[in-house]
């Protein structure tokens, strides 16, 4: 039987009812797996292998987005060094220093935490010396800051263009993946072009080749033509987000740990096999080298998953452990406190 855009909602599982701008059917998860797979696949191919025809899947999206349930984005990994920033502050001063940091274009992703710091900050900086100069002088000048401590992101072995809610069973998922694929980027010489498409596909990463043309100053020609250079390279990633409260991810944890730096290759191929695992990275600095956030249904899941890794990895020894409690901002986009986007932020690299 095929499963209807009208299906059974999944927010029952996280809490009350709620208002029907806010509810994802199984249906919907199933569309949004669709496009993290292939997030510019045309409606034409999406919607037969959801069961329904193009113009429905269309509408659908439209209802998703507009309800800021869902949205694409995209970004380009070879333009920036990735900073990861704890960030302490006095309690007077919370609610004003994550409207500040949400607001700027360098901070990509806000997590409020618990524990001995309370923001998790994730920032795209030029090199090591500008994180230098955004940490001191940027974040150093917010009201309240009492304390800090910045990592530099290496090798990201799982990311959140990766993450699946497995809706979506072998066959279909095979029906949307490109053959070309995604390679492990490889640094060039930057084209104004290149940059000026990848600031249009964050804002939308489904804009029309018309869209893009007129955004970059471009052919429709030359668009095609760059985007899919870009994207067999891997330097430019596309990427379909949800509000994962609603979708029925409401836990986030964030694991700071250290390993053998000969394992820690190992872990990263066999965690990116685990669905609970929204992003692993080494990292340099401090006491630990790497970074596992995952999304979970509940809290408990969160001890489950330490004695998983710990049983897998006997070395590991985890340095810090933090949950949070409202994503305030993930890949440039603002979010409430249900997870809905409501503005996006053009990210900038400090330079």
């Amino acid at each position: 039987m095929v499963e209807t855009p009208n299906g059974p909602t999944t927010s029952g599982r996280t809490g009350p009812q709620l208002p029907a701008d806010m509810r994802f059917t199984e249906w919907d998860l199933r569309l949004v797996n669709a496009l993290q797979i292939n997030p510019r696949a045309p409606w034409s191919r999406v919607g037969p292998i959801l069961g329904v025809d193009s113009a429905t899947a269309a509408r659908h999206w439209q209802r998703l987005t507009a309800a800021g349930i869902a949205w694409t984005t995209a970004y380009a990994p070879e333009y920036a060094v990735i900073g990861w920033i704890q960030l302490r502050c006095r309690p007077d001063s919370l609610v004003r220093v994550a409207e500040l940091v949400c607001r700027c274009p360098s901070i990509y992703s806000v997590e409020c935490v618990g524990g001995s710091f309370q923001f998790d900050l994730t920032v795209a900086v030029a090199d090591l010396a500008a994180l230098e100069d955004f940490a001191a002088h940027w974040l150093g000048a917010l009201p309240g800051v009492e304390a800090m401590r910045a990592v530099v992101g290496l090798d990201m072995y799982v990311e959140g263009a990766d993450w699946r809610p497995e809706a979506l069973d072998r066959e279909e998922r095979s029906g949307l993946a490109d053959e070309d694929g995604r390679a492990a980027f490889v640094r060039s010489n930057r084209r104004e072009v290149d940059r000026l498409l990848v600031a249009a596909l964050a804002a939308d990463a489904r804009a029309s080749l018309a869209e893009l043309a007129t955004a970059t100053g471009s052919s429709q020609t030359t668009v095609r033509r760059r985007l899919r250079e870009l994207l067999v390279s891997g330097r430019l990633i596309l990427r379909c987000d949800l509000a994962r409260q609603i979708a029925g991810w409401p836990i986030v944890i964030v694991y700071r740990a250290a390993l053998p730096a000969e394992q820690l290759r190992s872990l990263g191929v066999t965690v990116a096999r685990w669905a609970e695992i929204r992003m692993c990275t080494t990292t340099f600095g401090g006491d630990s080298n790497l970074i596992i956030i995952g999304w979970l249904r509940t809290a408990h899941e969160a001890t489950g998953l330490e004695t998983r890794l710990s049983r897998a990895f006997p070395d590991l020894r985890v340095v810090d452990r933090q949950i949070s409690f409202r994503t305030a901002k993930r890949m440039g986009r603002i979010l409430d406190r249900h997870g809905r986007a409501r503005e996006f932020i053009p990210i900038e690299v400090w330079s």
